[in-house]
């Protein structure tokens, strides 16, 4: 989705409302996609709720598909955009602290929104841009505030995840949390431990990359949550809290990376990095940028030879290098890593290791020698002493150049 949600996306959704209301049915925009239009944010959701039952749904539309009949959701493709669209619920019997035991459909829109977890999320747009809001949700977008709808130890216990996304929201949006919602996260901490680390790990990254990441990581350590969540109870180990100066550090962090690596770095976790992670649930390539981050930041704190950060860059790409020199430069406090980087990278000949004149497959052929680890080393000495202008980037004077440091 862009800045705006694309216009074909929102088009499909206003005709599937159009052809629910046409049929006597109520329907509006909900959650999400309400909030971030009241506050002017990028749109990346449009969810539909009616009050048509889905087997109403699936008459009404001529594709569809039954995602979720039994909680009321059908997925209507309309103009080959997938939305989905749930019939008005009301739920009780949360047993696992995440799925509702009983469903019961209703006609009301306002029991609908009476379900969901917090009053900027509990409100609904029809067509005409009516807001159905009653609960308050506009009054806390105005004030800045995350409130639970109702008593929040309900909605927790119905959920326990909704406490992770009460810090996330407060990161992305900036927003502070109502002190009830805040004192009910305390009471209902250790049920955290019910949900999928998969749907942790999601809520966590968000709130790391939003607006105030430190807020979410100095919450997690006061409410006592940090106890149930895999791999984040292990990093934080042993820590009570951040420092004002660590604070502003990992707000400073530019990317999510960056932040990751932050707390690896100041919890002292950096040999751990794989084992979190992977507690974690996180993705391959998460994993293997915040080790590569975390182990050039120690490598740009631990030398400072041209050569070396020349090798760096030829080795692991300009952006890699640039972003640890960023992070080094954050944490140091008045060091210039970064416009030294730019500089040395502005000076080299060769500035990745695809632009050298030869390969790997040059090497072993015209050296005659069986494939090893010596291509590699070669090569980079070779992209080294080209990219410092020692020799030309020449694929006859590479060649002989080779032959040279071979013997």
């Amino acid at each position: 989705m862009s800045q705006i949600m694309k216009q074909d996306v929102l088009k499909a959704g206003r005709q599937v409302l159009r052809t629910l209301e046409e049929a006597g049915y109520a329907a509006y925009f909900v959650g999400g996609y309400v909030r971030d239009t009241l506050l002017g944010r990028p749109v990346h959701d449009l969810d539909i709720a009616t009050s048509a039952r889905p087997e109403e749904v699936m008459r009404l539309f001529t594709k569809t598909v039954p995602t979720g009949l039994a909680h009321g959701t059908v997925t209507v493709l309309q103009d080959r955009i997938p939305l989905e669209v749930t019939t008005f619920r009301t739920e009780s019997g949360y047993e696992d602290h995440r799925r509702p035991d009983k469903v019961r459909f209703v006609d009301d829109i306002t029991e609908d929104l009476a379900r969901r977890d917090f009053t900027v999320n509990a409100m609904a747009l029809d067509l005409r841009g009516e807001v159905i809001d009653p609960f308050g949700g506009r009054d806390d977008l105005d004030a800045k505030l995350i409130r639970a709808v109702g008593r929040a130890e309900e909605r927790f216990a119905e959920d326990a995840l909704r406490m992770l996304r009460c810090l996330r929201f407060a990161s992305q949006l900036g927003f502070s949390i109502d002190p009830d919602t805040y004192k009910a996260i305390k009471v209902c901490a250790e049920d955290i431990r019910y949900v999928a680390v998969e749907r942790i790990s999601i809520e966590w990254n968000k709130a790391l990359a939003g607006l105030y990441p430190d807020c979410t990581v100095a919450d997690v350590l006061k409410t006592g949550l940090v106890y149930g969540m895999p791999g984040i109870n292990r990093l934080l180990e042993g820590k009570r809290e951040l420092a004002i100066e660590e604070r502003k550090c990992l707000r400073a962090a530019n990317d999510l990376v960056s932040r990751w690596a932050y707390l690896f770095l100041i919890c002292g976790r950096e040999a751990e990095v794989e084992t979190i992670l992977r507690a974690l649930r996180c993705e391959k390539k998460l994993i293997k940028a915040c080790e590569q981050m975390v182990e050039l930041t120690q490598r740009l704190n631990a030398l400072h030879d041209t050569d070396k950060r020349m090798r760096w860059i030829l080795e692991f790409g300009f952006n890699a290098v640039h972003n640890a020199a960023a992070l080094y430069d954050i944490m140091s406090g008045d060091t210039n890593a970064v416009q030294e980087l730019l500089r040395l990278h502005e000076s080299m000949r060769i500035k990745s290791m695809q632009d050298l004149a030869v390969s790997g497959a040059d090497l072993q052929r015209e050296m005659g020698q069986k494939g090893g680890p010596w291509i590699r080393d070669l090569l980079f000495q070779l992209a080294l002493e080209a990219g410092s202008g020692q020799i030309a980037n020449e694929r006859q004077a590479l060649l002989l150049r080779a032959r040279m440091i071979l013997r």
